[in-house]
């Protein structure tokens, strides 16, 4: 019996911190993803609002650019720690994830090739951009269902 007790405990030891890593990844990966929206929010307003810059709209451009490769890390790292009975626990959402990190890279690639152009298409920019901050509003919310499963 206390072999037995003793085996459980030793268990949770082991799996509680590695919970805590994968909380504080998909936590992590909410921060990525609120940033890839707040800049992609900021490309759209200044063109709605007639202020368009192009040294700041490369500038969000590169912070969106850099956080999208880092979520996909991120997500990747939260594969790498789960278990096989909680990545069927998530398995919808994580499938989800990748599907939005795999549909928005081409978005971003546009909106790049978008600031490089001679004559930028500002309202092709705008699109862009707002279609980059509705994927990762929907990737917020699957990760946020990740977490509760959890």
């Amino acid at each position: 019996m206390i072999k037995y007790l003793s085996s459980i405990a030793l268990i949770g030891l082991l799996i509680l911190p590695i919970f805590a890593q994968v909380k504080e990844k998909i936590q992590e990966m909410q921060e990525e993803c609120r940033l890839v929206r707040g800049h992609a929010f900021m490309i759209q307003q200044m063109i709605e609002e007639n202020k368009y810059n192009e040294a700041v709209a490369r500038a969000h451009y590169t912070i969106i650019d850099t956080n999208l490769k880092e979520l996909l890390f991120t997500l990747r790292e939260i594969e790498s720690l789960l278990t096989a009975q909680q990545k069927i626990r998530v398995a919808t959402e994580l499938d989800q994830l990748y599907e939005i990190c795999n549909d928005t890279k081409p978005m971003v690639d546009s909106l790049r090739e978008q600031l490089d152009a001679e004559e930028p298409n500002l309202r092709r920019i705008r699109i862009l951009a707002t279609r980059i901050n509705r994927s990762l509003k929907d990737a917020m919310d699957i990760n946020n269902s990740m977490l509760n499963k959890l």
